[in-house]
């Protein structure tokens, strides 16, 4: 196993227990609405039905963890990458 199957063996137990997939789709977010001009953090996409992620992309206590912050620069980046990374099959 090489490093990077062993990251995302690890990264995938830890999102199951958090939740609930072991490759969530991710989002970006705001820790604090209003108080960034860019989205500064990335996050699962809530599973909700009451947080329309769409009308509020803040990270609430209805979503999954985590919830990271990384700052604008990175978002959409990180996202983009994860988010392709859930096509790379099962985690070994």
């Amino acid at each position: 196993m090489n490093a990077l199957d062993d990251a995302r063996r690890k990264a995938a137990e830890y999102l199951r227990e958090t939740t609930g997939s072991d490759r969530p789709e991710w989002r970006v977010t705001y820790t604090e609405y209003g108080v960034h001009d860019e989205a500064n953090a990335i996050a699962p996409v809530c599973t909700d039905p009451d947080h329309m992620a769409s009308e509020d992309p803040t990270a609430f206590e209805c979503c999954p963890e985590p919830v990271i912050d990384v700052g604008p620069a990175l978002a959409e980046y990180l996202v983009e990458l994860l988010n392709a990374d859930r096509g790379a099959g099962e985690p070994k």
